[in-house]
């Protein structure tokens, strides 16, 4: 399974590499159970760049959806981004 998510990591970065040049704007989607403890968790990630983030709650309330919009360097800082994002309990990155 690990491998399979590496494969993934590189397909993306690759793809973002051919597709945009860099510095660019790019737009983190997460989804997880609506704990403020792990909505901070995922903010905290992103506090040294300059982002735009919105967090809207899922009709039952037990999810909370969290859109990022930041000014990234380069694709590698991206998927850094996305495995750290990874350690918070129950996230799903989009």
């Amino acid at each position: 399974m690990l491998k399979d998510k590496e494969d993934f990591y590189n397909r993306l970065e690759n793809q973002l590499l051919e597709s945009s040049e860099w510095p660019n704007l790019y737009m983190f989607k997460f989804i997880l159970k609506s704990d403020n403890k792990n909505v901070i968790k995922l903010k905290t990630l992103f506090k040294e760049i300059d982002t735009e983030i919105s967090t809207k709650l899922s009709s039952s309330d037990k999810f909370t959806s969290v859109t990022i919009k930041a000014k990234m360097k380069s694709p590698s800082l991206i998927i850094k981004k996305y495995k750290l994002a990874a350690k918070i309990e129950g996230i799903i990155s989009l």
